[in-house]
């Protein structure tokens, strides 16, 4: 397996900055406090860019698109691709809208750090067959292979970048090293916004100065493993929900938590 390194405890509280949808916003920024930094969910296009200069790590979140969220995406995609800011860009909902595709494709020339989606919606966006409704993944996308030999070819040709697929399995593919990963549990899909928080806490460990395929790595097996440390039997919706997250906050004091990875790791 290959080596990832524990980045607990972080070497700085980094502030990440998050444009993301209303919904998983509180989950979203409990999550960041959770891993020990600061989060901060400022959308609005007049004031955007002076919480980007000051962030260490920028999380774009298509979840909840409008015109305005359009424009503050894009002026803080600007200043990160101009600044060397890491940057991920979740791509919710591009297999249903023609709107938000098009707008990620836009993204690609600011060279995000991890580009992030399901199954169905990677699947869309490098133009595969898929199945997907609404921002949810079909159960008819989750064959990797035909997806994984694509977006090898994407790396090549967007050098710097990893991709970021959640599914049953997540694949994480960079332009030298891919990841299958099988850790996590059915009961992360009970709950809204576990996808987005992957991708908040992947700028997490970005803002640490891990690289693309690290971050990925680290990020989707944090929660998975969080997860399964939760003992779900006869438990509520709710309760489930407030288990996530703090289990996000007790598994950093594990330092042997990575041994619990699942998958392989290919060159």
């Amino acid at each position: 397996m290959q080596k990832l390194t524990n980045p607990f405890p972080l070497a700085t509280s980094s502030l990440i900055h998050c444009i993301t949808n209303e919904i998983s916003c509180e989950m979203l920024a409990n999550g960041i406090l959770a891993l020990g930094c600061k989060p901060v969910m400022a959308d609005d296009p007049r004031e955007v860019l002076d919480f980007t200069k000051q962030s260490q790590a920028l999380f774009i979140n298509l979840g909840h698109l409008s015109a305005d969220k359009e424009k503050a995406i894009r002026t803080a995609t600007t200043y990160a691709n101009q600044a060397s800011l890491p940057m991920v860009v979740d791509a919710v909902g591009v297999s249903a809208s023609p709107i938000r595709k098009g707008l990620v494709r836009d993204l690609l020339e600011y060279k995000p750090t991890v580009l992030k989606g399901n199954m169905s919606e990677i699947r869309s966006l490098v133009g595969l067959k898929h199945h997907g409704v609404g921002v949810d993944a079909s159960a008819k996308d989750q064959e990797t292979k035909d997806l994984l030999q694509v977006l090898k070819d994407w790396c090549q040709t967007h050098p710097g970048m990893s991709f970021l697929v959640t599914g049953p399995k997540d694949l994480i593919v960079s332009e030298n090293q891919v990841a299958i990963l099988g850790n996590g549990c059915d009961e992360l899909d009970w709950i809204t916004g576990t996808g987005d928080l992957v991708g908040a806490l992947t700028a997490v460990f970005l803002s640490q100065g891990k690289t693309a395929f690290e971050a990925s790595c680290l990020a989707v097996s944090y929660l998975n493993i969080a997860a399964e440390r939760i003992l779900v039997q006869g438990m509520g919706l709710e309760d489930f929900r407030y288990q996530v997250l703090n289990q996000l906050s007790l598994l950093k004091r594990d330092e042997n938590w990575l041994e619990a990875i699942k998958g392989d790791f290919y060159e």
